[in-house]
């Protein structure tokens, strides 16, 4: 049985109080993992020793982020190739004539950001990395590519293809680091 009160109500509620009822009541707040009675899938990207750690950090700050604003959905992958081919194209032409003359050092910045290598460890290449990945709802666009480290990207590239397997496309999707 509830005890009866001593003392006068409270006449006010607290900054803080106010603010974290605000956050509650605001279903925007909440946004990742809500979606038409969908259960959310986790997917957990992991640090290797073989990745460039700077790249891993921003990918992975990148994805939580998007994560955070419940962006993330798995969809079905749409991508144009001529779109990467010129982004790499463009990129190429500009670092190499800022060596004319100079062709070891063109062959270099060619060999590079040609996109034709093992990427078997950090370093060997670099690939032009979709900040929303398609496979999560990203657009195939110039303005959502930036360089990357080629073994980092196709790793968690990888890793994020593999946990998606078999999910319905549409399916929220929160993303969780380890790692790093």
């Amino acid at each position: 049985m509830a005890r009866a009160r001593t003392r006068a109500a409270r006449s006010t509620v607290s900054k803080g109080a106010k603010i974290i009822s605000a956050i509650i009541d605001n279903p925007r707040f909440f946004r990742a993992g809500k979606g038409r009675g969908v259960k959310p899938k986790v997917v957990t990207i992991r640090f290797d020793s073989k990745m460039s750690k700077k790249d891993f950090r921003t990918k992975a700050d990148s994805l939580l982020r998007l994560s955070r604003e419940g962006k993330l959905r798995k969809t079905p992958v749409k991508r144009d190739p001529q779109i990467t081919r010129n982004y790499r194209g463009a990129t190429i032409r500009k670092l190499a004539g800022r060596h004319r003359g100079n062709r070891a050092e063109q062959r270099r910045i060619a060999q590079k950001f040609s996109g034709r290598t093992s990427a078997n460890r950090a370093g060997d290449g670099l690939d032009p990395d979709h900040v929303h990945e398609l496979q999560l709802g990203g657009r195939d666009h110039a303005d959502n590519l930036r360089w990357m480290d080629a073994y980092t990207n196709r790793t968690i590239g990888s890793q994020i293809a593999g946990q998606l397997r078999g999910v319905p496309d549409g399916t929220p999707v929160i993303i969780r680091v380890l790692g790093y």
